[in-house]
């Protein structure tokens, strides 16, 4: 992956400690929640909620909704972005549904099909809130 089309935030993020909560060739379905970051390198239906970031690694996907205050997409999301400060899709990314966000960046070579609709909602309000 050619790194100079990464924004530099996104390459701290995807280096960042993470939990993989889905490993590579693991089909998972049901709801994660989680009070730190969290990888995706597998399948994933359902419902991920962190309470810190959550990254769709490069072979992995998501079918479902995210509530997370930092998502990272280098991998595919199909489904609902809800309430996120910061989302960046890099540049192999493939997003297909909703994005509900404050701030949204697009790598080269990213595809985006859906709708994006700018917030002020905080996702670690709406994650913790919802975790009761």
């Amino acid at each position: 992956m050619d790194s100079t089309q990464i924004p530099q935030d996104a390459l701290a993020w995807d280096e960042a400690r993470t939990r993989v909560a889905v490993g590579r060739n693991v089909n998972v379905s049901g709801k994660l929640i989680f009070h730190e970051p969290v990888r995706i390198e597998g399948r994933f239906r359902g419902e991920v909620r962190s309470l810190a970031l959550v990254v769709v690694g490069e072979e992995g996907m998501i079918e479902g909704k995210v509530f997370a205050p930092r998502l990272l997409i280098m991998g595919e999301l199909r489904g609902e972005v809800v309430g996120c400060d910061h989302v960046i899709l890099g540049p192999h990314a493939k997003f297909f549904g909703n994005i509900e966000t404050r701030t949204l960046k697009i790598s080269e070579g990213a595809y985006l099909d859906g709708s994006i609709r700018m917030t002020r909602v905080s996702a670690g309000k709406t994650a913790a809130s919802n975790d009761r």
